[in-house]
């Protein structure tokens, strides 16, 4: 018989194997181990008591992973991973697990759920759309090995922009700080993260970036992540705003790295634009990002 707990309810041990198994053979390694695991859901802002494994007796055989933050005011949960053993697939498993999960997340008044899926999995697409979950843009992971162009990020000759470095949590107090983006681009979960702001003549925010590095054992930048890089609504020099950002994130661009982005926004078509212009390729990955407006919960989750 399948039931259904709390990942609040499980030990580390329970959760870790339903991890394992619910993903083995997945398009992408994740395999965990249980010091692992809790590094990732303590880092990541998952929660708990939101999150649901799967058992059949006493064998966890899946689970889903959320997290819950407010976000301009809105609780938003988010879905960051739904796995099911190999032998219980396409058994009513994975909808087990969402309709938990919802009902979790009606209980704690969420009023957004979203999630990423990878495209090329489309029985859990079809799966999410049946829970009322709607495909609302491709995710992107674009991505450039060795030095740039000395002109990649070229701006307008005119352009007179300065760059200021902040902490993440600065880029939220930005007016037009962008929060509809996967969970994981959130400054709440990019603490760790390096910002820039981008100010005019006068000193008014005009743009700003978030992006993450990683360092190699001789302590050279080995890779560049982007995760936000945003112009101020209708401005006219959006490009260069842009430009502008991506110069200061991905420089010196002489330097050897890899630089890549992190689930960019398929709708942010002149960013994209300006990325591919300037040598960055899309890799073979691209997800998938789903949103459902949630309801009310009915009665409460015992």
């Amino acid at each position: 018989m399948i039931t259904i707990k709390r990942m609040s309810d499980c030990t580390f041990a329970e959760v870790t194997k339903a991890w394992n198994r619910g993903f083995e053979g997945y398009f992408i390694e994740f395999t965990m181990t249980e010091e692992m695991l809790v590094q990732r859901l303590g880092g990541e802002g998952y929660v708990l008591s939101l999150s649901v494994v799967a058992f059949d007796g006493t064998e966890p055989i899946g689970l889903v992973a959320s997290g819950m933050r407010t976000v301009a005011g809105k609780k938003i949960a988010w879905n960051g991973g739904t796995g099911v053993a190999t032998e219980y697939r396409r058994q009513g498993v994975g909808k087990q697990l969402i309709e938990a999960t919802l009902d979790l997340y009606r209980e704690a008044g969420v009023e957004v759920a979203t999630l990423e899926a990878l495209s090329q999995n489309t029985k859990a697409i079809a799966l999410y759309e049946q829970k009322g979950y709607d495909v609302v843009d491709r995710l992107l992971f674009l991505q450039q090995s060795g030095p740039l162009e000395e002109n990649a990020f070229q701006t307008n000759v005119q352009a007179d922009y300065r760059i200021r470095r902040i902490l993440a949590p600065e880029a939220a107090l930005v007016p037009f700080y962008v929060t509809d983006v996967p969970w994981q681009n959130y400054w709440l979960n990019l603490r760790d993260a390096q910002a820039v702001l981008v100010e005019d003549r006068e000193g008014q925010a005009v743009g700003y970036a978030m992006y993450k590095c990683s360092v190699n054992e001789e302590g050279k930048v080995s890779g560049i992540v982007l995760r936000q890089c945003v112009a101020q609504p209708e401005h006219p020099d959006a490009q260069d705003i842009l430009k502008t950002a991506l110069a200061h994130v991905y420089g010196p661009l002489e330097q050897d790295c890899r630089r890549s982005t992190f689930n960019l926004r398929a709708a942010e078509t002149l960013l994209v634009e300006i990325l591919q212009a300037a040598g960055f390729s899309p890799s073979e990955t691209e997800q998938v990002f789903m949103i459902k407006q949630m309801e009310a919960a009915k009665t409460p989750v015992v």
